[in-house]
């Protein structure tokens, strides 16, 4: 009995930390369930490396977010000086929107020269590898961010359909950039050919995982939509309520968390399109076969 209770917790630690291939075909089921895999596998050392590189820019941004909000409320309650509110929610305004920009950016050289290090070392990543990785590309992430942020943004303002169309093609680039090492205005280039007879089932990869995102968004943020609610009912039986007693610590402290789970979370949807660049890179290039059948003659040899 003994042994069979060893041989059990043999296998399940081999099947934890079995080694994803990324470098193959996926249907749409296969690339959502090794994302899920990938980051149950590597959920430790992956958050580790994600607080120390984009932690502090998380922070800021959370900061910042509070900031804004104190001033806004600031502004509709009359026994406040409104100049310094509207004054600070311009400031704090100005900082969330830098700290984002450096957080995505952060995030995205992080997942991905993780994973880089993870598929050049076999399932072992070093972190000075990441590390190098994300100072090298950091800037190049940056400028790459707001072109597809624009490019999104604008098909998004002139009608809905191309805004989709833009945002899936361009998903693709950070990974085209870090694994291909092309330059940026050439990784979106090369993202429409990339994806060229595959968009729908690329759309339709995106679109779950984004679904499943959001759920569990929401799931996270009940707790702050009860203490909303309670809030509510609590003001609302008063005669004389204040406005900013809607937006006290207590809500304050709950959105912040619930925004930085939110943030983190998108890990899902980064991890996604590395799997859905490799597949469509498998199925125009054949990279992995490729290599595959290399290290085989290697081998013979």
């Amino acid at each position: 009995m003994y042994t069979i209770t060893l041989s059990i917790r043999y296998n399940l630690k081999n099947a934890m930390n079995e080694f994803i291939n990324f470098k193959q075909r996926r249907e749409l089921g296969d690339i959502l369930n090794d994302t899920f895999k990938f980051i149950r596998n590597e959920f430790k050392p992956l958050f580790t490396i994600i607080f120390k590189t984009a932690g502090l820019a998380l922070l800021v941004m959370v900061l910042a977010y509070v900031f804004y909000m104190r001033s806004a409320t600031a502004i509709a309650d009359w026994r406040t000086d409104s100049d310094y509110a509207v004054v600070g929610m311009i400031i704090s305004a100005f900082i969330m929107i830098i700290a984002a920009v450096a957080f995505y950016s952060l995030l995205y050289g992080t997942l991905l020269h993780y994973i880089k290090s993870y598929i050049k070392n076999d399932g072992k990543v070093i972190e000075k590898e990441v590390n190098d990785g994300i100072k090298r590309n950091f800037w190049s992430l940056i400028g790459l961010s707001i072109l597809v942020g624009l490019m999104s943004g604008v098909g998004f303002v002139f009608c809905f359909f191309p805004g989709v169309y833009l945002a899936t093609v361009l998903a693709t680039t950070y990974a085209i950039h870090i694994f291909e090492k092309r330059p940026v205005t050439d990784s979106i280039s090369y993202s429409f050919d990339l994806i060229k007879g595959e968009w729908w089932i690329t759309f339709a990869t995106l679109l779950v995982m984004v679904i499943i995102y959001y759920v569990v968004i929401i799931i996270v943020q009940v707790p702050q939509y009860i203490y909303m609610f309670s809030k509510d009912f609590t003001v609302a039986e008063q005669i004389s309520g204040d406005p900013t007693d809607f937006v006290d610590w207590g809500y304050l402290i709950l959105t912040s968390l619930g925004l930085i789970v939110q943030y983190l979370m998108q890990i899902l949807i980064v991890i996604t399109t590395v799997f859905v660049y490799f597949n469509l890179n498998e199925k125009k290039n054949f990279t992995g076969t490729i290599e595959t059948i290399e290290s085989i003659g290697n081998r013979e040899e």
